[in-house]
C-alpha cells in the first residue's frame, strides 16, 4: 500500500510529466531529502519512505507508466524536431537516465534514414534563426566559420556540416 504523501505527490509529478523508472526514483529521493531539510517530515518518516520507493515504484510500473521505449522514441522525436544533433541526443538521453542499449538501438534505426544529418542541421539552422543570415553573409568566410562553429557545439561532424553547406549554398572549403 502506498502512503498518502507519495499518492499525491506522484499523481501530480506523473500527470505532468513522463520519465523512466530510475530517474522517478531519484526524483523521489530528492524529494524526500528535501521535505527532511526543510522539517516537513521526520527522520524516522524519512528512512519508512526511502523503503517505500520500490513499493511505489512498482506500483506504477504496473499501471504502465515506463514504457522506456516509448519514452525514448518520444524524446527523440522531440529532440529531432528541436534539431538537435545525434551525438547531443545521445548524450541527453543517458543524462535522463535511460538505458543505454535502448538509447543505442533508437540512434542506430534513427541513423541509417537517409539524409538524416542534413535534416537536422537544417532544422537546428532554421530554429536558431541562422538559417536566415546564412543567405544575406553567404559570401564573407568569417561568417561561414562562425555557423562551422556553433554547428560543431552542437555535436554536428565537419565533414557532415561542410557537405551540407556545399549542397545547399554552393560553398567552397572554407579552412
Amino acid at each position: 500500500m502506498i502512503s498518502k504523501y507519495f499518492e499525491k505527490y506522484c499523481s501530480f509529478y506523473l500527470s505532468k510529466y513522463w520519465v523512466n523508472q530510475k530517474k522517478f526514483e531519484n526524483i523521489l529521493k530528492s524529494k524526500i531529502t528535501k521535505d527532511y531539510f526543510q522539517k516537513k517530515i521526520s527522520f524516522e518518516e524519512k528512512e519508512s519512505y526511502l523503503s517505500e520507493i520500490q513499493i511505489v515504484i512498482d506500483f506504477y510500473s504496473e499501471q504502465g507508466f515506463f514504457d522506456e521505449e516509448k519514452l525514448i522514441q518520444i524524446k527523440i522525436d522531440n529532440l529531432r524536431h528541436r534539431g538537435f544533433s545525434l551525438k547531443k541526443m545521445r548524450m541527453y538521453l543517458k543524462k535522463n537516465f535511460f538505458n543505454e542499449n535502448l538509447i543505442n538501438k533508437q540512434l542506430d534505426l534513427l541513423e541509417k534514414e537517409d539524409e538524416i544529418q542534413n535534416e537536422l542541421i537544417k532544422k537546428y539552422l532554421s530554429k536558431s534563426g541562422l538559417y536566415k543570415e546564412i543567405e544575406i553573409n553567404i559570401n564573407k568566410k568569417e561568417y561561414i566559420q562562425k555557423i562551422l562553429r556553433k554547428l560543431f557545439q552542437q555535436g554536428f561532424e565537419y565533414n557532415e556540416c561542410m557537405k551540407y553547406l556545399k549542397e545547399t549554398y554552393k560553398l567552397y572549403d572554407y579552412n
